[in-house]
């Protein structure tokens, strides 16, 4: 059972200026998967991806999209979403970020390598796709995986959303528990069409949970 959150826990938009932090938080959710995808071979080559590509808009791993939680002055987790219209296009972007940080072969690369996913049903039109969800090690088990969840649905509960969705890899039985007693249900199971020898991988639930959306006057408008 997670313990109480602690009192200092905040969150905030995510600044181009935080790509160092948020990029060991994001790589802790990819594990080899994330060390294929983006060419790697070791972690801080994946940072270094990483942060390049956070510091970008317009594409699934941008600071665009997240949302940051942080104690005492320390970034501590993060959340990342969008409305799953929006998914391809932002697939898309990550290949082009990827083009303009780290060169055309490294795009070329990423998007040869990722095309297999792409295909992979995760999100559909009408929903809010939490694409990432990160809390760090030290920081565990205190509360703030919820918070960031909460916050995410309350954003798409007030953007008109219906749905909010996210994938779990099949492995992660952890993940999977703690987002059934958040209110998901696995809607879907996903076997990957991806087969690469060292990467622990195998395909995903596609898990969604149905939302209260507020009515149109007490909406809030996008996240700039």
């Amino acid at each position: 059972m997670a313990g109480q959150i602690q009192p200092a826990l905040s969150l905030r938009p995510a600044a181009p200026d935080d790509a160092d932090r948020a990029a060991g938080l994001i790589y802790e959710t990819m594990g080899t998967l994330g060390d294929y995808l983006l060419g790697q071979s070791n972690r801080e080559d994946v940072l270094r991806v990483l942060a390049v590509l956070f510091r970008k808009k317009g594409h699934l791993l941008s600071f665009q999209f997240t949302t940051l939680a942080e104690a005492e002055g320390e970034i501590v987790g993060l959340a990342q979403a969008l409305p799953g219209a929006d998914l391809w296009k932002a697939a898309i972007g990550l290949v082009r970020a990827c083009a303009e940080g780290l060169g055309f072969g490294a795009a070329i690369g990423l998007a040869w390598r990722g095309l297999p996913l792409v295909l992979e049903p995760d999100a559909e039109a009408g929903e809010y796709y939490v694409e990432t969800l990160a809390v760090a090690p030290s920081h565990r088990n205190r509360g703030i995986g919820r918070v960031l969840l909460e916050d995410a649905g309350r954003r798409a509960g007030e953007l008109g959303f219906p749905i909010c969705s996210l994938s779990v890899m099949l492995q992660n039985e952890r993940a999977l528990r703690f987002y059934q007693r958040e209110g998901y249900r696995i809607d879907r199971k996903v076997t990957t069409r991806l087969r690469v020898a060292g990467v622990q991988y195998n395909g995903f639930y596609r898990m969604v949970k149905r939302l209260e959306v507020l009515p149109a006057d007490e909406k809030g408008g996008p996240r700039g």
